[in-house]
């Protein structure tokens, strides 16, 4: 299954939150600097407003970058948007993120970026429904990916809600 529309978040592990909107200035230095890698960065849009929400967002042409909230749960939430794309090519852009945002002066060394625990999710209800199939189907191309990017973690594998309606969203730990 070729997914067009992946996303990886990594949640943050920090001793002292971080406000969301601390990101902003961040986000936009990445901007100037084309900080990222094979991606052209566009623009900076603020949802902190919004509960649980996508909180500040980065928008580049091959992908989206936001300090996601969901669930209450801070992390970086990368979702790639160029189809031929596989699993280990967006986690490695989510990482190499992370690293950049730990390593930001901007945070102090307050920011760190857990990867013993993540979700994987499919934004295509289409081709990758949230159900048991699609899922089992999955498992073998993230295991890979993870394999290859995080090559001495030991996984298992969840998905995170099965109601239909919502996104395929795989949890992934540490097993």
């Amino acid at each position: 299954m070729e997914l067009q529309r992946i996303g990886i978040k990594l949640f943050a592990d920090s001793p002292a939150p971080v406000p969301v909107r601390d990101f902003i200035p961040v986000f936009h230095s990445w901007i100037q600097k084309q900080a990222i890698e094979h991606h052209l960065l566009i623009d900076v849009h603020n949802y902190s407003h919004i509960h649980n929400g996508p909180g500040i967002l980065l928008v580049a042409q091959e992908g989206n970058f936001s300090i996601d909230m969901a669930e209450g749960r801070m992390g970086l939430l990368y979702y790639r948007k160029k189809s031929g794309t596989d699993v280990a090519s967006v986690l490695k852009t989510a990482l190499a993120a992370c690293k950049l945002l730990e390593s930001d002066p901007a945070f102090g060394g307050r920011l760190r970026f857990r990867t013993d625990e993540m979700w994987i999710i499919t934004n295509d209800r289409l081709l990758a429904p949230n159900n048991d199939p699609t899922f089992e189907e999955l498992k073998p191309s993230i295991a890979a990916a993870l394999k290859l990017v995080l090559p001495e973690g030991k996984f298992k594998y969840m998905r995170s809600s099965i109601n239909p309606k919502d996104r395929l969203a795989i949890h992934v730990q540490t097993a």
